[in-house]
């Protein structure tokens, strides 16, 4: 007599990693850079203040616009890179596991 079974099981293949976490350390780095930036525009800006002229104050606007531009941009990069840093980490916890189905044949005989 023969009849079909099947085993299901899951297979993980490697050991749970929490991933989500990650971005701190971008988003350190991107910190630093920012205050570092942040103490550039402040030693232009008292610099600049004292001068006078048509270039050195349409030098200042144009740093400022830049410089808020870059606060802008950075802090985007920062919200993003939590973002992906939790999708990177769904997406690993989610390739980590394979549900496999065995389909074998039963093969059961008598010995006579």
């Amino acid at each position: 007599m023969v009849g079909i079974g099947q085993y299901k099981t899951s297979y993980v293949f490697a050991p749970y990693e929490d991933l989500r976490f990650k971005h701190l350390i971008f988003n350190a780095e991107l910190g630093r850079v920012r205050e570092i930036s942040d103490e550039l525009a402040s030693i232009i800006n008292a610099e600049l203040e004292l001068s006078k002229g048509k270039i050195i104050e349409q030098s200042l606007l144009e740093f400022n616009k830049n410089h808020r531009l870059f606060t802008i941009i950075t802090n985007d990069q920062s919200r993003l890179m939590t973002t992906l840093s939790n999708k990177y980490h769904e997406h690993v916890d989610e390739m980590n596991r394979q549900e496999l189905t065995i389909f074998y044949e039963e093969i059961n005989e008598t010995i006579r």
